[in-house]
């Protein structure tokens, strides 16, 4: 059962994989893949170059997510974004890589990982919403000030 599980989680991120021309590697030791959920840690407005004397603006999202194992891995996440009426939404599909010596290693912390995701334009806080895919129920998470 744990193979086939294994199988389809690679199967589905290599497929991913080759739609966005990237390839995706599965760490070594890695005896399950399961989608996991995060939260925002961090919204910033950010300045970027455009060309030699033109600027841009983007929003970048800090998102910080609880490893089921200490030795686990966040797999590069796959995301997509939508804006409408002034807000953006992200869609988020993050991938928890479970080592099999976290079986056995002890935590002294609840293992952590961050990543952050972005998009053109600025934004606060509040016109931001993230949804983790893959969760048993659809879960929506969004922090207030």
């Amino acid at each position: 059962m744990l193979t086939r599980v294994l199988s389809l989680a690679i199967a589905l991120i290599s497929f991913t994989a080759t739609a966005q021309a990237q390839v995706l590697s599965i760490p070594e030791g890695t005896d399950g893949l399961s989608p996991i959920a995060g939260k925002i840690t961090k919204v910033e407005q950010r300045r970027i170059p455009l060309g030699d004397a033109v600027t841009g603006s983007e929003t970048r999202v800090n998102l910080q997510f609880n490893l089921a194992g200490c030795l686990d891995k966040l797999m590069p996440l796959v995301t997509y974004s939508q804006i409408k009426n002034r807000r953006v939404t992200f869609y988020v599909t993050a991938i928890n890589a479970h080592n099999e010596a976290s079986k056995r290693a002890r935590c002294i912390a609840i293992p952590q990982a961050s990543a952050q995701v972005s998009v053109p334009g600025v934004f606060s806080r509040n016109q931001i919403k993230v949804v983790f895919l893959g969760q048993p129920e659809p879960q929506t998470v969004t922090q207030r000030k």
